[in-house]
C-alpha cells in the first residue's frame, strides 16, 4: 500500500510525533510512506528510518505559500498514484479537498485535537472521506461541530514507542549536558510553550520556591519552545534569581524526549508527552491548559481515557492542586514510586502501544478503499422519524446500534421529519422524508433500503402514510437497491385495493423480518410468498442500559418527589376510545393509590401529540399525581419504568420498555399490535380502550399486585428470548450488502 502523509510541519509536537511514529511503523509493516511538510526537527528521524520527505509549505495561510504548497501536493498525487492520502491538519486537509475537485483519490484525516469553530472556519474544513480521532472526545467534537457522521470516524489511540520509551533508558548525556545535582529530585515538564499551552509551566516555576522549602536541590526541567518562551524565560529567571541557584532550566525544543525523562523523579504534561513518561514507568502528574486530571492513578484511568489524557473539561489547574500532588509524589517511598511507575507502563502496553495505533489506521485505511464507487453509501432507512416519538426513536437507535455492531464502519442515511436533530442525535446521515430529488439521488447510491421499523404498512392510521412507505419501497427497487422490511408490523390493512397493493410491493423485497407472529398470518392472509420471511422482535428489545439516564435528575428537574413509590400511566388519544375513557380510568388510578400506596405517574411517549390525552385523564384523579413534561430518550423512559411497580400503557413502546425492565403491565388495546405483543410476552392482563371496565382493571390490578414475582419471573425469561431474536435484523440486513 502506497501511503502519502501530510502535516504542517516536523517540529515538536504531540501529533507530529504521531504521525512519525505511525510512518515508522506503516513502513516496518511493508507499507510505501511519503510524508509532506514544512520541515523540523524530525526530518532526520524519518530519513534514518528510510521515510521520503518532500518539503513544502504547508504550515502557512500566506495566499503564496498555500498556492505553493496546493500545486507541489498537485503534481505529486497525480504522479505518485498513491492508495491513499492521509492528511494531518486543517491546512493539509484544506489543501488536499482543493486537489481532489480535479483529482479522484482516496483521502481521509485524522483530528489530534479541537480546534476553534465559526462558520467560515466550518465551511473550508474538510474531515476526508472517512477520519481517524484520537480520542472519543474528538468523535464527539466531529460529530457536533462538523456533522461528520459517527460510522465514518475511527477512533485510535497516540501510540507510544515502549521500546523507546522505557525505564532502560539513561539520563547521563542530559545529566552532563545541564550540570544537574544526581542527589537532586527532579520535575520533569514537556510541551509547547505557545500562549495557548504554557500555563503550567508557569504553575510549575511559581511553586517552585514552596517545592525548595521541603526539597532544597529540588530540580526543574522545562522542555519545548514556542511562541511564549521569552515570557516564560523571564520568569524562570526571576525564580531563579530568588532561590539563589539554577533550579528551574530551560532545555528549549528538543527530539531526545526519552532521555529526558529518563532523568525525572515525577513528570508533568498532557497528551502523548505524560504518555511517553508513563511508557517509561514514571509518576506522572496529568496537567495542561485544558484542565486538571492530577496524580495519576487506577482512579484517574477513566477520565484520562476519556480525555486522551489532555484534562478537556476537567478542573482548572491550579498551583495549589499541582502543589499539594507534587508534594504527594515526592513525599511517597521509593517502593511507591515504582509501583506507580509499573502501573503506569502497564496501561500503555495494554492500551497504548504503536502496534495499536498502526491497527487501527489500517483498518481505516481498508473501510476507505472498500468504499463502492458507484454505491458508497450502505444503507437508507425508511420509517416514521423525527416526530419526537420515543417509541419510534428507540427503534431508530436500536437499528443504527445493531448494524453497527454487524459492520462498524456502515454508512448510514435517515430519512426523516428533521433531519438536522435526527443527524445531531444519531451521527448519521439525514434527508427530509418528502425531498424526493435528494431521496432518489441517494437511491442511486445506495445500496440497501430499510423500511421500518414499527408499524408502518397498515392504513387504520391513515391511506396516505400506506402508500408514502410503499411508495418509496417502489423507487428503491427501480433504483436498482436492495430492499427489506424490517422488524416490522404487519396491518391492519382494510381497504381490499390497499391490500392488493401492499402484496404487489412486498412481493418485490428481498428480505422480510416481523415483529410478531401475528403480522405472518397477515402476510399470508394478503398472499406475500416470494420473499424470504422471517419472525423475530421488535429492535427495541435490543437497547442496553446505560449510566446515562439518571432518574433523581430527571426528577429533580421535573419537579417529582423522588421518595414516593409509583405506577406509570402512559394513554394516547384514540377517537374510538370509551366515551367514559377519562373519568373510568382516573377512577381506577384512585383505586390503586388508595389501596396500594402508588403515585400515579403519567409519561406521554410522544410528547407534542400525547400530553393533552395524559393530562386529561389526570385531572379527573382525586389524589395527587405527577405528568412527565419533558421530551427524554428511550433509554431514559425505560430507566424511569424500571423503578415503577406496574404499567398500564397504550403505547406499543410503553409496554416494551416496561417488559425490558421486567415490570408489570396491563395493557390498553386500541389496535392488534398491543394485543400481539402482549401475547408474544405471554401477558394476559389488558383492556379493550372502546369499553373500559373499572371493575374488571381492579381485579386485574389486585392479581398482578398479588403476583407480582411471578410475573416479572415470565417477563424477564420472554425479554431475553426477545433480546436475542433482536440481533438478528441487522444480521440479515448486512448479509444483504454482501
Amino acid at each position: 500500500m502506497k501511503i502519502l502523509m501530510i502535516l504542517m510541519g516536523l517540529e515538536i509536537g504531540g501529533a507530529e510525533t504521531h504521525v512519525v511514529e505511525l510512518s515508522k511503523e506503516l513502513k516496518r509493516r511493508g507499507r510505501e510512506i511519503t510524508v509532506v511538510s514544512s520541515g523540523g526537527v524530525y526530518t532526520a528521524e524519518l530519513k534514518a528510518a528510510g521515510i521520503r520527505h518532500v518539503c513544502l509549505p504547508t504550515d502557512s495561510r500566506h495566499p503564496c505559500k498555500m498556492l505553493k504548497a496546493y500545486i507541489g501536493l498537485f503534481n505529486l498525487i497525480k504522479h505518485e498514484k498513491f492508495d491513499v492520502v492521509h492528511a494531518h491538519a486543517r491546512i493539509p486537509a484544506f489543501l488536499c479537498s482543493l486537489i481532489r475537485r480535479k483529482l479522484k483519490f482516496d483521502f481521509i484525516t485524522t483530528a489530534h485535537w479541537v480546534f476553534k469553530t465559526g462558520p467560515l472556519l466550518n465551511f473550508l474544513t474538510n474531515w476526508g472521506q472517512r477520519t481517524i480521532a484520537v480520542s472519543d472526545d474528538i468523535k464527539r467534537y466531529l460529530n457536533s461541530n462538523y456533522n461528520v457522521l459517527n460510522n465514518h470516524i475511527t477512533v485510535t489511540v497516540n501510540g507510544i514507542d515502549t521500546e523507546k520509551f522505557s525505564s532502560a533508558n539513561t539520563a547521563d548525556n542530559i545529566m552532563k549536558e545541564f550540570q544537574l545535582n544526581p542527589k537532586a529530585k527532579r520535575c520533569v515538564y514537556v510541551s509547547r510553550i505557545d500562549i495557548d499551552r504554557s500555563a503550567v509551566a508557569f504553575l510549575l516555576v511559581n511553586i517552585m520556591e514552596q517545592i525548595c522549602e521541603k526539597y532544597p536541590d529540588f530540580e526543574l526541567l522545562i522542555v519545548g519552545g514556542g511562541n511564549d518562551f521569552s515570557r516564560l524565560n523571564n520568569a524562570v529567571s526571576a525564580c531563579n534569581k530568588r532561590l539563589g541557584r539554577k533550579g528551574v532550566i530551560l532545555a528549549g525544543p528538543r527530539v531526545d524526549i526519552n532521555n529526558f525523562i529518563a532523568c525525572a523523579d515525577i513528570f508533568v504534561g498532557v497528551s502523548r508527552a505524560v504518555l511517553e513518561a508513563m511508557a517509561a514507568a514514571k509518576p506522572v502528574i496529568i496537567a495542561g491548559n485544558e484542565g486538571y486530571i492530577g496524580l495519576f492513578d487506577s482512579e484517574k484511568l477513566t477520565v484520562g481515557i476519556e480525555t486522551n489524557f489532555c484534562c478537556r473539561g476537567c478542573k482548572i489547574s491550579t498551583e495549589e492542586e499541582l502543589l499539594k500532588d507534587m508534594l504527594s509524589c515526592l513525599g511517597k517511598t521509593v517502593e511507591q514510586q515504582s509501583a506507580m511507575g509499573e502501573y503506569n507502563r502497564n496501561i500503555i502496553n495494554e492500551m497504548y502501544s504503536v502496534k495499536k495505533m498502526a491497527d487501527d489506521c489500517e483498518r481505516a485505511y481498508l473501510d476507505l478503499l472498500s468504499i463502492d464507487k458507484q454505491r458508497p453509501y450502505d444503507v437508507l432507512i425508511s420509517g416514521y422519524y423525527g416526530y419526537k416519538n420515543a417509541g419510534d426513536d428507540s427503534l431508530l437507535y436500536a437499528i443504527i446500534n445493531n448494524l453497527t455492531k454487524e459492520k462498524p464502519n456502515i454508512d448510514i442515511t435517515v430519512l426523516s421529519a428533521n433531519p438536522s436533530e435526527t443527524r445531531r442525535t444519531y451521527g448519521v446521515r439525514s434527508v427530509h422524508r418528502f425531498n424526493v430529488f435528494k431521496i432518489l439521488h441517494y437511491m442511486r447510491r445506495t445500496k440497501l433500503l430499510i423500511s421500518g421499523g414499527g408499524s408502518l404498512l397498515q392504513d387504520v392510521t391513515s391511506t396516505k402514510s400506506l402508500y408514502y412507505y410503499l411508495y418509496v419501497i417502489r423507487c428503491a427497487h427501480k433504483s436498482g437497491m436492495k430492499t427489506m422490511v424490517y422488524a416490522s408490523g404487519i396491518g391492519p390493512i382494510k381497504i381490499k385495493k390497499n391490500k392488493d397493493k401492499t402484496a404487489k410491493v412486498l412481493n418485490i423485497v428481498d428480505l422480510i423480518t416481523l415483529r410478531e407472529p401475528a403480522s405472518f398470518d397477515e402476510l399470508k392472509q394478503l398472499k406475500v410468498e416470494i420473499p424470504p420471511i422471517y419472525i423475530t422482535t421488535d429492535p427495541a428489545f435490543s437497547l442496553e442500559e446505560t449510566n446515562t439516564a439518571d432518574v433523581d435528575t430527571i426528577f429533580e428537574n421535573e419537579g417529582i418527589d423522588k421518595a414516593n413509590q409509583y405506577f406509570v400511566v402512559s394513554v394516547r388519544k384514540w377517537e374510538a376510545a370509551d366515551k367514559d375513557f377519562n373519568t373510568k380510568l382516573a377512577k381506577l388510578c384512585d383505586y390503586i393509590v388508595e389501596n396500594y400506596n402508588l403515585k400515579p405517574l403519567f409519561i406521554p411517549m410522544q410528547a407534542n401529540i400525547d400530553f393533552d390525552a395524559n393530562s386529561a385523564v389526570a385531572r379527573h384523579i382525586q389524589n395527587n399525581y405527577a405528568l412527565i413534561k419533558g421530551n427524554y430518550s428511550a433509554l431514559q423512559l425505560i430507566k424511569i419504568i424500571s423503578n415503577a411497580k406496574l404499567v398500564i400503557g397504550m403505547r406499543l413502546h410503553v409496554l416494551i420498555y416496561a417488559a425490558m425492565a421486567s415490570v408489570p403491565i396491563l395493557g390498553l388495546s386500541y389496535d392488534p399490535k398491543v394485543d400481539s405483543m402482549l401475547a408474544y410476552l405471554s401477558q394476559k392482563y389488558k383492556q379493550n380502550v372502546t369499553c373500559i371496565d373499572v371493575e374488571t382493571m381492579k381485579k386485574y390490578i389486585d392479581e398482578i399486585i398479588a403476583n407480582r414475582g411471578q410475573i416479572t419471573k415470565i417477563l424477564t425469561a420472554a425479554v431475553g428470548d426477545m433480546k436475542e431474536k433482536a440481533q438478528a435484523d441487522s444480521k440479515y440486513a448486512v448479509s444483504l450488502l454482501n
